[in-house]
């Protein structure tokens, strides 16, 4: 006999095999019992959750001898035939190779005929999101009201593809995946009962990367079955997957912690010298950082169906991150997960991406430079050379504090060391735009000095731009230094006098209205730059515009009239003296040309008996060649 694979052997043959699905099972074995049984079902859920399983089930269960019963016996003729898929009156259509209209016209057709052995006849469409519009449209009429002995079962991956119209004909059930720890104990039972040596950690790894389906996960035992020399161990079972292995993700985590960019590319070269997949070691790693985010969050990672991991050495490296470090590591793995589908070359996205990841404090900077000295070691992830560094920070600022308050308990207005500044750089940037902002430059600037108060509005002016979502301004001034605060104005220094001129300019108002809510009063902001003022350029002067050509004076001689006649063809000159009577005859020259001069002011009107301004018209000359309008022309 011709070997059977494990997910065809194995299928579930009673609703109590189903595994993963109690709800399922148990509403459609209560709906047998009672005499509910629904005419058309749609089972909607991921791949290998026992959707066409529990179609053949429950076509059993209505047709067995014994029936309809929950509890089929699959010895019966019926039974037999279906399990088989020899039986006349189950047809399993799949909906992928006949999604014509034509199709669903001949099951149409065949509907209306009775079960040829059992009592029902039940049409199991697999993928029916795969039939066309036409086919849907068909089989619309039939579906909601077919023959009584007829059950349609309708099972689908993708169930928003299917028509509302269909759906609302159909008793709906979902199908959830089903968790590590499900599939994991089927596979131990099976094992079991095929007499296979398999260890824990191996069959615990299939479950994962069978991700909740469980023919996926018989498949890979089928396989490692089939290459294993005896039992089937985890060693084997990564080398059948292609899985990386938690030694090596746990050393490129510990390199990631310490930010060891060169440790880390070594471990990359050599995984992919071992034949890793570069996204296998994408993925490993972020189911990796997934454990240790939920192990900071919760505590535990018990039923959450993550990457099989011990705790201690999800709690040794939990503490080598700050909890907001891990989202933004796995978000950044996910982008280059996506890129690499792209990327000519997509070594280079993954290294660029662990290289990033070494460095996340670049991703937060602005943020750590806002925040008192306090809280700036709690951003960033602890090791002995940032320790040192920040040891070195904070000493120096606890001598800045005490050097403010002596100058503000003794001098009162002595601007302290802190505040002085700092050395201009030369700008490279060509003097295109003036560097002092117009508007500081209409305010008399008031002394001011740098005291806690102060520093206090200044750290809470940051932090309610934040709140207030103005990432604009905050990129702006980030770089800005507190000069101090007045009765009635707020003093800060930008790098530059561009810089000063564009805040200024575009976000005064909404910083003044935020230092106005948080001082009770209102406080005009004088914003200048640390470099020298810079000077408007000349605007070059517009080219000079040639002036127009004169015109060409006219002739001073004018044509006479009678030249003119003679001139123009005799069958013209009736015509043209005609004009020359009415219109008068003043003819001008224009470049060579002759024209008729429209008559003067104080030229005699010629009397032809009409009335030019009264209600008479004027009459057409005798020789005109204009016909006058007939009724055709109407």
């Amino acid at each position: 006999m011709a070997y059977i694979a494990l997910y065809r052997k194995w299928r579930p043959q009673t609703f109590k095999d189903l595994v993963g699905q109690e709800h399922i099972s148990r509403t459609l074995a209560n709906a047998i019992t009672s005499g509910h049984i629904g005419h058309a079902y749609l089972f909607a859920g991921p791949r290998g959750t026992g959707k066409t399983s529990t179609a053949k089930i429950l076509a059993k269960a209505l047709n067995c001898e014994y029936g309809p019963t929950p509890e089929p016996c699959g010895q019966c003729e019926q039974c037999r035939k279906i399990t088989e898929g020899s039986s006349m009156d189950v047809f399993e259509i799949d909906a992928a190779s006949n999604r014509g209209i034509d199709e669903i016209r001949d099951l149409r057709e065949t509907v209306k005929f009775a079960p040829v052995d059992g009592r029902y006849k039940v049409y199991i469409i697999d993928e029916v999101h795969m039939l066309t519009t036409e086919a849907f449209n068909a089989l619309l009429k039939t579906l909601e009201e077919p023959p009584a002995h007829v059950v349609f079962i309708l099972a689908t991956t993708e169930a928003h593809k299917v028509p509302p119209t269909i759906q609302s004909r159909c008793q709906r059930y979902d199908f959830k995946r089903i968790t590590v720890g499900e599939i994991e104990s089927r596979l131990r039972y099976i094992a079991k009962e095929m007499k296979m040596e398999a260890e824990d950690e191996a069959l615990s790894m299939i479950a994962i990367q069978a991700d909740g389906g469980m023919r996926d996960a018989l498949s890979i035992l089928d396989q490692c079955a089939a290459l294993a020399d005896g039992t089937i161990t985890a060693e084997r079972v990564r080398q059948i997957l292609g899985l990386v292995g938690h030694d090596w993700i746990y050393k490129m985590t510990k390199a990631l912690a310490a930010r060891n960019v060169q440790d880390v590319l070594q471990i990359l070269a050599e995984l992919l010298r071992d034949g890793k997949d570069l996204k296998q070691v994408l993925s490993e790693l972020s189911l990796h950082l997934r454990s240790l985010m939920i192990f900071q969050a919760a505590g535990t990672v018990e039923a959450m169906d993550l990457y099989a991991e011990p705790q201690d050495v999800l709690q040794q490296q939990g503490k080598l991150f700050v909890p907001d470090v891990l989202p933004r590591m796995i978000a950044r793995l996910h982008e280059a997960m996506t890129e690499m589908k792209w990327s000519p070359q997509p070594r280079i996205t993954v290294e660029v991406a662990l290289m990033e990841l070494c460095r996340p404090e670049l991703a937060s900077q602005g943020e750590r430079e806002e925040q008192p000295a306090g809280q700036v070691q709690q951003a960033v992830a602890r090791n002995p050379a940032d320790e040192a560094r920040i040891a070195k920070l904070e000493a120096a600022l606890a001598e800045v504090t005490a050097l403010l308050k002596q100058a503000t308990a003794g001098a009162g207005r002595v601007q302290p060391a802190s505040a002085a500044p700092a050395v201009s750089m030369p700008s490279t940037v060509p003097p295109a735009v003036p560097a002092a902002a117009p508007a500081a430059a209409a305010v008399a600037e008031e002394p001011a000095s740098v005291d806690e108060a102060g520093l206090q509005v200044w750290n809470k002016l940051f932090q309610a731009l934040r709140d207030q979502h103005k990432a604009p301004i905050l990129a702006c001034i980030q770089n800005a230094r507190f000069m101090g605060l007045t009765a009635s104005q707020f003093h800060m220094r930008m790098q530059s006098g561009l810089m000063a001129s564009l805040v200024m300019r575009n976000y005064r108002k909404t910083i003044e209205r935020i230092l106005q809510e948080l001082t009770g009063r209102e406080l005009r902001l004088v914003c200048s730059g640390e470099d020298a003022p810079m000077r408007t350029p000349p605007r070059p002067r517009p080219a000079a515009v040639p002036k127009p050509e004169p015109k060409r004076e006219m002739a001073a001689k004018k044509p006479e009239p009678a030249t003119i006649l003679e001139e123009v063809a005799p069958d013209e000159r009736a015509s043209l003296k005609k004009a020359f009577d009415v219109f008068g005859a003043n003819v001008v020259g224009v470049d060579g040309m002759a024209m008729v001069d429209a008559p003067q002011e104080d030229a005699p009107i010629p009397d032809d008996g009409a009335d030019i301004y009264g209600d008479g018209a004027i009459p057409l000359p005798e020789d005109s060649d204009v016909p006058l309008p007939t009724e055709e022309d109407e």
